[in-house]
């Protein structure tokens, strides 16, 4: 983030200088990292400014993109000193625009100082964000995602190591339920598509991408080489069942992953009640398969790491 001249760059400066390098990257990713960057440096800073015997007052912006969890702080007041500003000194997460102000000895705390303290524990433990920048000046740590390993740059880099949210904790939060579709409905539905060309059809997905689902009308080869006949041939799995479900998947997942070891192919991941949908789609942007990881399999866990890893696109 330093220039040559040694200021600080800009953040239009800041990703020109990454793309310049020729490195793959997310737009979105990286201007959240240069902003977390950014907001930790200003939020290190203003914390060596209070004295050690003031009193900090957690502070939101209080509108209503404020994260419920962290609405919750809102005005909790304790000394510099108080192990709370341990873990919960802002910024608490990715874009998190909260802060702190001079807080006063005598306020009344709707929380307890336990119960200020658990509050974020469960979704920044193990996280870049269990941590005060102020105090251990430290932005990116061992378990954050700019890491070099023993061998250069790491490209595969784990759900782990983004600090993102393990099964236990997804599954925590009230999912949808696909809507149950049979073969027919989903041959009706393709027919209503708008096709691209032939019988194909092309869908914009969150990243802005033109990915399409092929048809094996006027094509050569395997009929099940393209995605259309590739979910009937599919049956004994029944993934008509949930094949509809992928304009969904592409427009609105809940991850994206590019898997720079398997040919840069990217994994949409969409949690469902049902289970996890996981669509697949080349370096063509073409979609390939989509299929069901089912809630409760005995290899969820590890088909979902297989999933989580790689470069995240995203979140």
């Amino acid at each position: 983030m330093i220039g040559d001249d040694g200021k600080i760059l800009g953040k239009d400066s800041f990703i020109k200088k990454i793309a310049d390098t020729g490195e793959i990257f997310n737009k979105k990713f990286l201007e959240s990292e240069y902003e977390n960057a950014y907001y930790s440096s200003i939020m290190a800073d203003k914390w060596d400014r209070f004295g050690d015997d003031e009193y900090l007052q957690y502070s939101t912006v209080g509108d209503s993109n404020v994260r419920p969890s962290h609405a919750a702080l809102d005005k909790y007041t304790a000394p510099k000193n108080a192990t709370f500003w341990i873990t919960n000194y802002p910024p608490n997460g990715w874009n998190c625009r909260c802060t702190v102000i001079p807080g006063k000895d005598n306020y009344q705390n709707r929380l307890t100082e336990r119960e200020a303290g658990n509050q974020l524990k469960s979704e920044n433990r193990d996280t870049p964000f269990y941590n005060n920048v102020g105090e251990s000046k430290l932005i990116f740590k061992d378990n954050h995602p700019y890491f070099i390993n023993s061998k250069g740059k790491e490209t595969n880099l784990s759900w782990e190591q983004y600090g993102m949210p393990d099964l236990k904790k997804i599954r925590a939060e009230e999912l949808p339920a696909y809507k149950v579709t049979t073969k027919e409905d989903y041959l009706k539905w393709w027919d209503k598509q708008k096709k691209v060309s032939g019988d194909d059809i092309a869908i914009k997905d969150v990243l802005g991408n033109k990915i399409i689902l092929e048809s094996a009308v006027d094509k050569k080869g395997r009929e099940t080489d393209y995605f259309k006949s590739h979910i009937i041939r599919k049956e004994a799995d029944n993934r008509h069942e949930y094949a509809t479900e992928v304009i969904k998947v592409l427009r609105n997942p809940d991850e994206v992953w590019m898997n720079p070891k398997d040919k840069n192919t990217k994994v949409y991941l969409k949690y469902y009640e049902n289970g996890t949908l996981k669509l697949i789609v080349n370096e063509n942007n073409k979609a390939e398969t989509m299929f069901l990881i089912e809630k409760g399999d005995k290899s969820e866990l590890n088909k979902l790491g297989e999933a989580r890893k790689g470069i995240l696109m995203h979140r």
